[in-house]
């Protein structure tokens, strides 16, 4: 039987010594290297930048708003007065038979601009008449603008020939006629803006109505002229 203690050789095995195994394995064995994943994003931090983002621009819309509002007060615009001063009607016929108009009429308006600080620009202006509610005929007028405390004569046409009118309006018609006198509507409506100095307001849909203006002509005339002197509209927006 071998004996433990000797090598395969036949010599006696050296002494273990901690020494020993050092020299022979002189590099120590690195500690294990562990994955640490990064830290999950917070779910707050976006939701807050939003909310920060929408707040400021909510209090700049807000600002924006009162600076616009204090400059609107400090000067009081006001709308533009129209005035029908001058109506007449020429080559003027209303048929039963065949229930339609013919005519022109003309007229004109002062306009007048009465802020001392904001001037006043129609972009376009569209005018219509009208018979009781019922079209009669429309007219397109070329554009202008109105410097601060301005007065502006604005002539209009409007023509039909041969136009449709209800029968019922027709005899409405012939029968004002038989009386003498004849009201009319006339509406414009102007897109306009105000502007003081670098201040330019928003455009604003000008609405002007003329209401029963009447013009003095009998069942066998074919002319007519305004009664009853200037006539006061209603401006709005």
């Amino acid at each position: 039987m071998q004996d433990p203690s000797r090598t395969a050789t036949g010599y006696p095995a050296p002494p273990y010594n901690h020494h020993n195994v050092a020299a022979q394995y002189p590099y120590a064995a690195p500690p294990p290297q562990y994955y640490h994943p990064p830290p999950p994003p917070r779910p707050y931090a976006s939701r807050s930048f939003f909310r920060a983002f929408f707040a400021t621009m909510i209090c700049l819309a807000v600002i924006f708003g009162v600076i616009l509002i204090i400059t609107w007060l400090v000067l009081r615009p006001s709308l533009p007065h129209f005035t029908l001063t001058t109506l007449s009607l020429s080559n003027f016929s209303a048929s039963n038979s065949n229930q339609s108009l013919t005519g022109t009429w003309r007229l004109s308006f002062n306009v007048r601009n009465s802020n001392k600080k904001m001037s006043v620009t129609y972009n376009s202006l569209h005018a219509s008449i009208f018979y009781h509610s019922k079209f009669i005929a429309e007219s397109s007028l070329a554009p202008f603008k109105q410097e601060t405390k301005s007065e502006t004569t604005l002539n209009a046409t409007f023509s039909a020939a041969n136009s449709y009118l209800e029968q019922r309006a027709v005899n409405e018609l012939n029968f004002d006629r038989a009386i003498g006198s004849v009201p009319f509507d006339v509406q414009v409506v102007a897109p306009t803006s105000f502007r003081s100095g670098s201040w330019r307001f928003r455009t604003r849909l000008l609405k002007i109505l003329c209401r029963k203006i009447v013009i003095g002509i009998s069942s066998i005339a074919t002319s007519g002229e305004l009664i009853g002197g200037a006539k006061e509209c209603q401006v709005w927006t």
